[in-house]
């Protein structure tokens, strides 16, 4: 395979705009691009670095320029180059196995539609800056504004000064994630608060009376409405205490029912109630929670009511809906909304 040699960066932005160009029109071996005049006015460059970007793809074997007749598509899969190039800005992954998969899934969609990332991880506390800035992704802002990046796929919200830089440098950014804040113009969001009624209805109707909640913190609590009484502890070992405060209390009084969108404060709160009561488990709730498809979790409890999400799923909406804005295309919908479904057991 022939390799790519380092380019100035304007020539290997040109280059890439004609990669984008040949795989966003389905052009194929033999097919033939526009005059020079036309890729100029198309991707806004000179003469000089039009035909540097032409003069690196046809050394690649991706392009050949037919003397007196035109510049034609010779491989289109040549050098095996990508085109666009989309930015992942994720919160910082302590302990979260769900946001790294998620993240993992996005690249791994993108690098399938010829897509380069750059991953950028928030330096910050999300905790204490629930909406970061630009800054607090080191490099984004830098790549941003020099224009390193076509794209943004996020997985958590940006503050308002920085999607209006965004929009500055005409940089489009799909959020994916959670329905507890108001969404950003361009995103797929999960929604959990749908999940949380529908669990709890389906708790009721199995005779459940006294329903709590489980929640990985109490700022997650308030944004998602806090009707039901609640327990907060995060991931394993936050279950782990919730399991400890439950068993403490007096046994009438103990939830019946209990809902949570993490699977991992659950899997403490099982492991804690069944240790700590063995070789007799007496109480037992039910509880309504997440599965993933991917992962297929198994719970030491035959009174679970699960639903499923599939990461992957909405991960591809996310992909799929950022890169059609960037091929041009304007969706009715450019706000997509992602729905748990219910497990038969």
């Amino acid at each position: 395979m022939k390799s790519a040699v380092e380019l100035p960066r304007r020539v290997e932005s040109a280059r890439n705009a004609l990669i984008t160009y040949i795989q966003d029109n389905g052009l194929t071996t033999g097919d033939r691009l526009p005059p020079y005049a036309k890729l100029r006015a198309e991707f806004g460059f000179g003469s000089q670095t039009i035909a540097a970007a032409v003069d690196s793809l046809c050394k690649l074997g991706m392009l050949e320029v037919r003397d007196k007749v035109g510049l034609f598509v010779a491989d289109p899969a040549g050098g095996h180059l990508t085109g666009r190039t989309v930015a992942v800005a994720i919160r910082k992954l302590a302990g979260s196995a769900y946001a790294a998969t998620l993240a993992g899934f996005i690249q791994k969609l993108l690098n399938e539609q010829n897509c380069r990332c750059l991953t950028f991880f928030q330096s910050t506390d999300p905790a204490e800056s629930p909406f970061p800035a630009l800054s607090e992704f080191p490099g984004l802002e830098q790549a941003v504004v020099e224009k390193r990046c076509d794209g943004i796929i996020s997985l958590c919200q940006f503050s308002q000064a920085a999607q209006q830089k965004l929009e500055k440098n005409d940089i489009p950014c799909c959020f994916i994630g959670d329905d507890d804040h108001e969404s950003m113009p361009l995103g797929v969001v999960i929604e959990v608060k749908r999940f949380i009624s529908d669990a709890v209805e389906a708790l009721k109707n199995c005779g459940c009376r006294n329903i709590v909640q489980l929640c990985a913190s109490a700022e997650q609590l308030s944004l998602r409405g806090g009707a039901l009484p609640a327990f907060v502890g995060n991931s394993y070992d936050g279950g782990v205490n919730i399991a400890g405060k439950l068993l403490a209390m007096p046994e009438n009084s103990r939830p019946d029912g209990i809902v949570s969108d993490d699977d991992t404060i659950v899997s403490g709160l099982l492991a804690e109630l069944i240790s700590r009561q063995l070789p007799q488990v007496t109480y037992l709730p039910r509880i309504a929670t997440i599965i993933h498809a991917e992962l297929g979790e198994k719970y030491p409890s035959d009174k679970m009511m699960l639903f499923k999400q599939n990461i992957e799923e909405y991960a591809a909406l996310a992909v799929d809906l950022l890169l059609g804005v960037l091929r041009g295309d304007n969706p009715a919908n450019k706000q997509l909304s992602y729905r748990f479904s219910p497990v038969a057991l």
